[in-house]
């Protein structure tokens, strides 16, 4: 608006300037006062005409000079006007205007001469700040322009270095492209080369072979030679590690040996304390920690742990229960129960009473023992309690349901195989991660401190590649391995290499335990494979294994072999080693020595017996019956006979005791395994003329009575027999003779008086029998008179019969006895004077017979005893005596 006003104001002055200039032109009178505002109006318009141009460069307009201006020009305007009407029509008031234009000159002359200049000199003033301000930004805009310059110099600079670069890659690449073809060049000369001397390198091969040859028989010998000394550190070393695993059961059976003397109700057994954990263990800290916040949720009951087999199930369960923050919340309510794939509910309820120390009844039903087992839980539910349950097998979630309560504090954790249906809270325990297995597997094949240790990292990393992330097949290759000298590996290496890459299942982990055994002699293989006859999720008695292994391989009967094939098979890592006695045994008594074998490794056992074809082939021959259900080949094949030296029958607590006949003429060793209270042998043992060994076991929890022991009567062969948890009326079993019988062994067993009955002379029943064993036979309070006319015996053990108080001195009958073992006998109050009437005895062990306090005096005569307990002053006659064998408490009072 404010040019618009300039403009409109030079309008007006350019019209007012027009018409006095024409007023003037007439000659008019007053031609003086119009030439006046003529000079006046020129030297406005051209004051106007600077302050316009000023305006527009400093883009502004001075509005209230310019509006007064526009004031006074219209009034002269209008002045001019009445001035020109009044020359025409009335002259006389033409005076009156010329003095009104003499005003509007002086007003315009003092515009002109005084505000216009002052205008225009404000204006210039404020062009001149204007012009500065432009100055300054001019100067700052060139500053900018040539710091654009210097940095464009810089870019320029850079660019060239760049293009310098890159000329240098350039030749590089050139030189690179030669070097390559030289390469190229030189590869093909090798090529050359090599087709030259391939006849050369077959013959090198050749002798290297023979070199080879020439170096495994040297190291052949020198392994012979380091070996037999190392054997015995190898041992001890074994029997530490085993101790070490299981030391809370051996504390376990420590504490039942401290209770009373003389009340076996005071023996507190608890068969569910949790297993001691690998002592390596890798990768399980955060399952473990998951697990642990799991168990500390009060909205969680209920927590099942999945996986593969092998993946550490049972290892994380066995750790969770060793946890200090677990042992603190649960203290000594940790239940540790082996499910397995058959579970007798009635059974494990039984063994849970036991295990605090209640009295035990036999339940009718199952929902009578749950009933029970609810009641017993709330009884000791004032404190949290922890029940987990290893091994349960898919299909046995109505069996697990039964466990479950509503009691505050009471957590079930479940491992399993499979995903088990009907349990919200689970968590997948998945294999280890290469750097874990890894680990896991340098520890194991102790790659740090051994001859292994030049392994190449490539070889090793193949092989733990194998094994999948499952860390029993890490521990038990890497086990095999242990001390192996590289080429083994390398050869491993390349045989498991051709079998192809392992897939994720339980057929290729069998497969790549399999591999394993590869470090082992056909013979071990074979008394592997033997194993699978027993029950999976059992303690395996060491004795019934060596029965077993004694007589199938014709040993030498010491039982000193057999040993040292389970101490092979621990090195392996495909058993454990359970020792319960604490002392230094020579190797005469394993009563106390048990073997656990995984799962998983039992399927392996199974799995290499099925690998010889069917059923009439195998050496092996494992049978499980449910119910009176038998598998159809059994009932197909009474014409075909089975020719398997081992046969292992298991049968379930619906067995009738009805048996189908079969024909199994080579049988050597005959495992009978059964639930049932009454159990009757089947008829087919008659035909069996090669049977040497015969291991029956009841795994109910009460004795059972046998019948039909008529059938061993004919066996010429037989020379062992093993009874566990039965109930027997004679040693002989009524049978007529069993002339070759060796060794007989009474586990558990509930022996009954004999009668009056003295037809059958138990001396000549038994001509060649040389051992008993008979152990936590609670029953027995007398030993029997008659088995003192039993001459040929070489060897007695009579050990944790907490009721056996008296021996009668007719034992002096047994003139060629050499080993009698009483251990843990803890009512047996003293021994008969006419023992030293047994002068071949060079073994006595009386070792926790806590209520013995003297020794007869005839012990003295005992010239060939090499190891006693308490001794009075005639020990100084016992000249071959070596070491002395106690208990701590007995130690201080020598």
């Amino acid at each position: 608006m404010a040019f618009v006003l300039t403009a409109a104001v030079g309008t007006l002055l350019g019209e007012l300037l027009h018409e006095v200039w024409e007023l003037k032109k007439k000659g008019d009178m007053f031609e003086t006062v119009l030439e006046s505002m003529e000079i006046t109006l020129t030297s406005v318009t051209q004051a106007l005409k600077k302050i316009k141009g000023l305006n527009k460069e400093l883009d502004r307009e001075n509005d209230k000079e310019i509006w007064k201006l526009w004031k006074q020009l219209e009034k002269g305007k209008k002045l001019v006007n009445k001035y020109k009407q009044a020359k025409c029509s009335s002259c006389l008031r033409r005076p009156f205007y010329m003095k009104d234009l003499e005003k509007l000159d002086d007003s315009l002359k003092r515009f002109s001469q005084i505000v216009m200049p002052v205008l225009q000199s404000w204006i210039q003033m404020e062009t001149l700040l204007v012009l500065e301000d432009n100055r300054e930004e001019l100067i700052e805009t060139h500053e900018d322009v040539k710091d654009i310059q210097e940095e464009v110099q810089h870019i320029h600079e850079e660019v060239k270095r760049n293009h310098e670069v890159v000329r240098d890659i350039n030749e590089g690449v050139r030189d690179i492209h030669e070097d390559v073809k030289q390469v190229k060049e030189i590869d093909q000369k090798v090529k050359d080369i090599h087709t030259n001397v391939e006849g050369i390198s077959d013959r090198v091969n050749d002798i290297h072979v023979e070199v080879k040859e020439v170096k495994e028989v040297h190291e052949e010998v020198k392994g012979t030679h380091d070996g037999v000394k190392d054997i015995q550190v190898e041992v001890k070393k074994i029997r530490e590690e085993v101790i070490d695993m299981h030391k809370d059961l051996r504390s376990n059976i420590q504490t039942e040996k401290a209770a009373s003397p003389v009340s076996n109700n005071n023996v507190h057994f608890r068969p569910f304390m949790p297993p001691e954990p690998p002592r390596v263990s890798v990768g399980l800290d955060k399952p473990m920690k998951d697990l642990k916040s799991k168990l500390f949720n009060d909205g969680i009951s209920t927590v099942v742990l999945t996986g593969p087999g092998g993946s550490g199930k049972t290892t994380l369960a066995k750790k969770l229960c060793h946890d200090e923050a677990i042992k603190e919340k649960y203290k000594d309510n940790i239940f540790f129960i082996t499910v397995s794939k058959s579970p007798d509910l009635k059974i494990i309820i039984q063994q849970l009473f036991r295990h605090k120390g209640h009295s035990v009844h036999e339940f009718r039903t199952d929902e009578e023992a749950v009933h029970s087992l609810e009641q017993l839980l709330k009884q000791i539910g004032t404190k949290p309690i922890l029940l987990v349950l290893d091994d349960v097998w898919s299909g046995s979630e109505s069996l697990v349901d039964k466990f479950k309560f509503q009691i505050p504090g009471y957590k079930i954790l479940l491992t399993s195989r499979s995903s088990l249906r009907g349990f919200d809270s689970k968590y997948k325990l998945d294999t280890l991660t290469y750097e874990d297995s890894l680990s896991l597997f340098r520890q194991t094949a102790e790659l740090q401190n051994s001859t292994s240790n030049k392994v190449e990292d490539d070889v090793v990393k193949k092989i733990v590649k194998f094994c999948k992330g499952f860390p029993l097949a890490l521990t038990v290759v890497g086990r095999s391995l242990r001390q192996q000298q590289p080429a083994v590996w390398k050869t491993k290496v390349k045989q498991w290499s051709n079998v192809g890459a392992f897939i994720e299942s339980n057929n290729d982990l069998l497969a790549c335990l399999k591999t394993s055994l590869d470090a082992m002699d056909n013979k071990l293989k074979e008394c592997y494979v033997d194993l699978g006859a027993f029950p999976e999720g059992q303690l395996i008695p060491a004795s019934a294994i060596i029965d077993m292994w004694e007589e199938l391989y014709e040993m030498n009967g010491d039982g000193l072999k057999s040993i040292s094939n389970l101490h092979e098979l621990s090195s392996f890592n495909l058993i454990d080693l359970v020792e319960t006695r604490t002392d230094e045994n020579e190797g005469e008594d394993y009563s106390e020595t048990f073997v656990t074998q995984h799962g998983l490794l039992r399927d392996l056992v199974i799995h290499l017996s099925a690998l010889v074809g069917s059923e009439q082939g195998r050496k092996n021959l494992v049978v499980d019956i449910n119910g009176d259900e038998f598998p159809g080949w059994w009932k197909q094949q009474e014409q075909q006979k089975i020719m398997a030296r081992v046969l292992s029958i298991t049968t379930d607590e619906t067995f009738k005791s009805s048996w189908p006949n079969i024909q199994a003429p080579e049988v050597e060793v005959l495992v009978l395994n059964f639930r049932i209270k009454k159990y009757s042998l089947p008829k087919f043992i008659k035909s069996m003329d090669k049977l040497k060994t015969l291991i029956l076991t009841n795994y109910g929890f009460f004795s059972a009575e046998i019948s039909n022991f008529m059938v061993l009567g004919n066996l010429s062969n037989l020379k062992r027999i093993r009874l566990e948890q039965v109930s027997i009326h004679s040693l002989t079993m009524h049978c007529d003779q069993l002339e070759n019988l060796q060794k007989i062994s009474l586990i558990r067993c509930n022996i009954v008086p004999s009668g009056s009955d003295k037809s059958i002379r138990i001396s000549d029943a038994l001509p060649k029998l040389e051992e008993i064993n008979i152990g936590y036979c609670d029953s027995l309070i007398e030993f029997p008179v008659e088995l003192c006319d039993i001459v040929s015996l070489k060897k007695l053990y009579i050990t944790n019969c907490q009721c056996l108080s008296i021996l009668p001195p007719e034992i002096e009958k047994m003139v060629n006895l050499q080993v009698l073992m009483l251990s843990s006998c803890r009512n047996l109050s003293e021994l008969p004077d006419t023992i030293g009437n047994i002068h071949k005895l060079r073994i006595l062990d009386i070792s926790d017979c806590v209520s013995i306090k003297n020794l007869p005096g005839q012990i003295g005569k005992l010239q060939s005893l090499v190891t006693n307990c308490r001794l009075p002053k005639s020990v100084t006659a016992l000249e071959s005596l070596k070491s002395v064998i106690c208990d701590e408490e007995t130690a201080k009072s020598w």
